[in-house]
């Protein structure tokens, strides 16, 4: 699904490569003129003539005079190691939207469907997900610490051990949904429904969470067969 307002992973890795691209070029052209490039250099000398003085100019390879040259190769090697740090954070950005590192933390991901999808362990810390279908998903111990789930559907999805507490559940859908294990906060209490779901063990954030859910439960969840009021202990 298309990721907002990140760039894609495309665009910054043109903008890394070019930027390796640049340095390189810089770096050559320093290698360039500090190996081939003559150099000008003056002294004054006195004129036989009481008085008056001559300046003579001559040319000289930078091999001889040697501390220039080696100056310029150190700007190359700073340039090569600025080339390489931009390739080296365009890499580990990769990764985090491969699945790896922080995941979705921090992107739009609003109205997306991820439905019917294994994302196991998948972090998504103050991600803005309103809307998102997760209808049927596998979401176990994943993380949605400070994430905008307003009218999220988690309808059938499987949230055992995942985090939830500090989230927004305005409206949300948590029918049949499985929450066992899962850290709960009160935000819990704004989802739209939690028929059907499961909260066996789940470490619910207060007595006053606890039973305002006790209120509201009702159903029994289709896959492990417990009552809602029951995996609450209502």
């Amino acid at each position: 699904p298309k990721l907002n307002p990140k760039p894609s992973m495309a665009t910054r890795g043109l903008v890394a490569t070019s930027a390796v691209f640049a340095c390189a070029s810089a770096a050559v052209l320093l290698l360039v003129s500090a190996n081939h490039g003559p150099s000008l250099s003056s002294r004054v000398s006195p004129s036989r003539h009481q008085g008056h003085q001559r300046v003579v100019t001559r040319c000289e390879s930078p091999r001889a005079a040697g501390r220039p040259a080696m100056m310029k190769r150190k700007d190359m090697l700073s340039l090569l190691g600025m080339g390489m740090f931009a390739l080296g954070q365009q890499q580990m950005q990769s990764k985090a939207i491969s699945g790896g590192g922080k995941g979705y933390s921090g992107y739009t991901i609003e109205d997306q469907d991820f439905s019917n999808r294994d994302m196991t362990g998948e972090e998504f810390r103050g991600t803005m997900a309103k809307r998102v279908n997760f209808r049927g998903t596998k979401l176990s111990n994943a993380q949605f610490q400070k994430a905008d789930l307003r009218y999220v559907d988690f309808t059938g999805a499987d949230l055992s051990g995942a985090a939830l507490e500090q989230c927004t559940l305005e409206g949300a859908i948590l029918k049949d949904a499985i929450l066992e294990n899962a850290y709960i906060g009160e935000p819990i209490l704004e989802a739209a429904t939690i028929e059907g779901a499961d909260f066996t063990d789940a470490v619910i954030g207060s007595s006053y969470t606890l039973r305002e859910l006790c209120r509201k439960a009702s159903g029994t969840n289709p896959v492990t067969g417990v009552s809602t009021k029951e995996s609450l202990g209502c």
